[in-house]
């Protein structure tokens, strides 16, 4: 791949691309030819705002971080969109998981539990901030039966420990019990003489009986934050669409979304939210189609490919602002053969959900939309 500059167009100041060995290449927002020659990159070492001197970067010290996710400014009317919506399939974010782990420690505190197991992956999680709320030694899990991590204010030697006479197996989360079945196979003897009781975050009502502790009742469809984009197979299988900005990177904040060299900067050093290697049906977005460019490099840079990469057609985010981004997308996912889509705006995801049969998740609303 030819190496490409970062350029102010000579004709319209707008970041655009040229190629570093020369000759003449098209401006993404006016169309008219640049060169490497030609172009100069626009910079400055002060804060328009403020005067800060902020380098190469712009400043954040200025920044509104004011967030749309449960309420936006519509005419003069605020609306809080969380009031409305008619949600199945609740989402569970990371914020949630943690205060959920925690509240959960706190009401087994008294009941005698020396030791706590995870289940690894997402069980070692639940299994190490337990230990430590309850002040007793981590156990990870492996085939040949529990591994000794450490006695919570330091790592100690295997033979120092003794074998803990009323122990917590825990999971994340059960709905079918089969990774319980297959953790108490591997516990082997130890499931017996250390008194093993099987304990999960969150449980479906036909898993709570197996069960000797569980935190909340959680019915399917549920979906959570640290699952979602890991799962390869619901990824697949689902066709699985997703929003771009607030939900494979943070929002912008209205300081950044200028529309030119802040918004650029900002895109360039957006924050990646989901796993590398993460696989895409479709990427759906209302980013102008002349970023496409730089949004295809920040997705190969974290590590993210996809079959789709949907951008808007529209010339500024004026004529964007103009349209309904929600019918927008609508249609794309039809296009597209979408299955469920994920959606940041809880506007949008409503207007979604009312043009198509198939599950549109919002996590700014805590779940899918029902209607």
């Amino acid at each position: 791949m030819a190496k490409v500059l970062t350029v102010s167009c000579k004709h319209c100041l707008q970041p655009t691309r040229v190629s570093a060995n020369g000759g003449l290449t098209d401006c993404l927002w006016c169309g008219k030819e640049n060169d490497n020659g030609s172009a100069k990159v626009i910079s400055s070492n002060r804060c328009e705002r403020c005067g800060k001197e902020i380098g190469d970067d712009f400043c954040n010290r200025c920044a509104n971080q004011e967030s749309y996710a449960g309420t936006r400014v519509v005419g003069k009317q605020s609306v809080d969109f969380r009031k409305r919506a008619i949600l199945i399939g609740p989402y569970i974010s990371w914020q949630q998981f943690n205060q959920d782990i925690l509240d959960f420690s706190d009401s087994l505190k008294g009941k005698g539990y020396d030791a706590v197991i995870g289940v690894p992956r997402s069980g070692m999680v639940v299994a190490s901030q337990m230990s430590i709320r309850l002040g007793v030694p981590l156990y990870s899990l492996g085939e040949y039966g529990p591994i000794h991590l450490g006695g919570g204010l330091r790592v100690r030697s295997r033979d120092e420990m003794p074998d803990p006479s009323k122990a917590l197996l825990v999971e994340d989360s059960t709905a079918s019990g089969y990774s319980f079945k297959e953790a108490c196979n591997w516990m082997g003897e130890a499931m017996e003489n250390w008194n093993v009781h099987k304990a999960a975050i969150y449980a479906t009502g036909k898993q709570t009986e197996s069960l000797d502790e569980y935190h909340r009742e959680l019915e399917l469809p549920h979906w959570f934050e640290w699952h979602l984009m890991w799962s390869s197979y619901l990824m697949e299988q689902w066709k699985v669409g997703v929003d771009f900005d607030g939900i494979l990177c943070p929002d912008f904040t209205p300081e950044q979304d200028d529309d030119g060299w802040r918004y650029l900067d900002a895109m360039k050093k957006a924050r990646c939210l989901v796993p590398a290697g993460t696989h895409i049906h479709a990427i759906i977005t209302a980013r102008l189609e002349k970023y496409r460019p730089w949004t295809q490099d920040w997705l190969e840079k974290h590590g993210i490919t996809y079959n789709h990469l949907v951008m808007g057609h529209w010339q500024t985010k004026e004529d964007r602002a103009r349209a309904c981004l929600g019918s927008y997308k609508a249609e794309q996912c039809d296009k597209f053969d979408v299955g469920m889509f994920v959606e940041s705006c809880p506007h949008q995801s409503q207007i979604i959900k009312s043009k198509r049969p198939h599950p549109v998740l919002c996590p700014a609303l805590g779940g899918s939309v029902a209607r």
